[in-house]
């Protein structure tokens, strides 16, 4: 039995339809879909009016419909390098939800470093990728090759974090050197003079920029950077916990230890943890990221933030909208939580 709010309340479609946008924005319908499909001549006070109608309603475009009219896919193609690791994982995420948040679909599409490596295999590859935009996740964004075959398709694409600059499609820039140098000033405003750092993989250009500014600042605070303290790693945990026990094992250690990212920053932790070595009474330990895996880890782990989700939204805007910034920074702050602290008071 209907309760009298029941029977009184008027009936409503289970989905709001691009009509019921217009009816609300007070416009038409040809308008209404000008704005969903991000086309020219139609003034900025329509568009709001538009866009505040389809958030009250909760429409939700017909892709399928958008593809036949305009000839789009409404699909966005996710390149990434074929090993995988947290923060891929965690842009991928972000980057489904923003692509339906947009009213398109995501595909991740890894590309190995031997189709990197020749232009024609990379031709064939995106080939058989029907998309209408490609976001490119670092170190690929600064791989010539691959910008040259993008280039050549027409479709256009935005790239996360590049070391360089390139005058072809969009990029979401960070600045990983001032994030380091703040990283340093934090250690050493806790009294550390010997800080170890661990490598990201060498390859990867965000590791080759960390590391300059690694060097460049702690060279200009102290005047010099004892080699011994600096170890290759991959970004992993495993190299991590490797470069761990080798600065542990000098004869003067360091008492504070710079990870390239947080994966290896817990692979530092875990093994002087294991050696009974107290976080941070005995060694400050932090990494670069703020994954998941820093806030979880205990003492939760010192990091340099990144906006993932700030940059892949950007990145499909810049995808969807014409108009948008070619050129968008984001900032990377500094996270301090329990794993760094004073330098210990024998320390030598």
């Amino acid at each position: 039995m209907k309760s009298k709010s029941d029977a009184s309340e008027p009936k409503r479609s289970a989905k709001p339809t691009i009509v019921d946008v217009a009816r609300l924005a007070g416009v038409s319908f040809k308008t209404v879909s000008r704005v969903i499909n991000d086309e020219k001549y139609v003034g900025d006070d329509l568009r709001v009016k538009v866009q505040a109608a389809i958030e009250t309603l909760g429409f939700v475009p017909n892709i399928g419909a958008r593809t036949i009219r305009g000839g789009r896919h409404m699909i966005i193609a996710l390149l990434f390098p074929d090993r995988k690791s947290q923060y891929q994982l965690e842009i991928q995420d972000a980057a489904l939800s923003a692509c339906r948040a947009a009213g398109y679909h995501m595909i991740a599409e890894p590309l190995s470093a031997d189709v990197l490596s020749d232009r024609d295999l990379i031709r064939r590859q995106m080939a058989g990728v029907k998309v209408d935009g490609y976001i490119i996740l670092p170190p690929l964004g600064d791989n010539a090759d691959l910008l040259a075959v993008l280039q050549e398709s027409g479709k256009p694409f935005s790239r996360l974090a590049p070391a360089e600059h390139a005058e072809v499609g969009a990029e979401v820039v960070v600045d990983d050197s001032a994030a380091v140098r703040s990283m340093v000033d934090h250690l050493w405003a806790l009294g550390h003079r010997r800080i170890g750092f661990v490598i990201g993989t060498a390859s990867h250009s965000s590791a080759r920029t960390r590391l300059t500014a690694f060097v460049d600042h702690v060279t200009r605070l102290s005047g010099t950077v004892p080699l011994d303290l600096i170890l290759q790693g991959d970004f992993t945990a495993e190299t991590g916990r490797d470069a761990a026990e080798k600065l542990l094992n000098l004869p003067v250690p360091p008492t504070a230890i710079f990870a390239s990212n947080d994966e290896m920053a817990t692979g530092v932790i875990s093994h002087a943890l294991g050696r009974g070595i107290r976080i941070p009474d005995d060694l400050s330990v932090c990494g670069f990221d703020d994954s998941p895996i820093a806030r979880l880890i205990w003492p939760a782990l010192t990091t340099i933030h990144q906006p993932l989700a700030d940059m892949v939204q950007m990145a499909v805007q810049q995808l969807i909208k014409p108009r948008s910034s070619r050129r968008v920074t984001l900032p990377l702050t500094l996270v301090q939580r329990q794993s760094t602290g004073p330098v210990p008071q024998n320390a030598a």
